[in-house]
């Protein structure tokens, strides 16, 4: 799969090293829905440590802005796999994280321009999804409601601009399976839904992280 790298990654042994390792960890913490996990407190360590290497690789790669929001995702891990989960808490670091990705694609579309008009019926459709989404959990959300509405509404703004602005492909992708995987567990944790979902949001989750660290660091020279 590294024809999918940007070249610069695909010359670069460290960052293929970094990006292989999370890779690892991410598959590690995959078992944890199967109920082959580690034991706690260890489970919450791989949970964290998949994105901390992506933040680590962002470092790398010479975007430290870039590794500041993967570092509040990963920072949201863990709040969220603590016993007891410390929802409050991982709402507030991905919430972050997803600002310093606004600010990444706020650039990148000031910076390079618009993709064209199938762009803005794109973001039509996000906002519109957001719209329905948030209208129809309003009353599972309870006392987190406003931070819940925040939230999901900061995520939307990240992926309508991504969509909008000429960030890279991989970026994009991440932007949108972010979306889907938040989705996804809003609906779990809130709706008490979808519990046989629980891959499908760490996939998800894992690989719009991934997405969004490839794909951004590769601008971080032309920044």
């Amino acid at each position: 799969m590294t024809f999918l790298l940007p070249q610069t990654v695909r010359n670069d042994r460290a960052a293929q090293i970094l990006l292989g390792l999370s890779a690892l960890f991410g598959l590690a913490y995959l078992f944890d829905d199967f109920g082959l996990g580690a034991p706690y407190p260890l489970d919450v360590a791989i949970k964290a440590a998949g994105i901390l290497l992506l933040a680590g690789f962002a470092l790398q790669q010479r975007h430290p802005v870039l590794a500041l929001g993967l570092f509040l995702g990963a920072q949201g891990d863990i709040f969220l796999a603590l016993q007891p989960a410390q929802l409050p808490l991982g709402i507030a670091a991905f919430g972050l994280g997803h600002l310093v990705y606004i600010y990444l694609f706020a650039m990148i579309r000031l910076r390079d321009g618009a993709r064209g008009s199938w762009s803005r019926i794109g973001a039509l459709a996000l906002a519109a999804y957001g719209i329905v989404m948030l209208s129809w959990l309003q009353p599972y959300f309870g006392e987190l409601r406003l931070a819940a509405s925040i939230y999901n509404g900061i995520i939307l703004v990240m992926a309508i601009l991504a969509v909008l602005g000429r960030a890279p492909a991989l970026a994009l992708a991440g932007a949108l399976l972010f979306v889907v995987s938040d989705s996804v567990l809003a609906v779990r944790l809130f709706a008490d839904g979808l519990d046989w979902a629980g891959p499908v949001v760490w996939i998800t989750y894992y690989l719009g992280q991934a997405g969004i660290a490839v794909g951004l660091a590769s601008t971080a020279r032309s920044a």
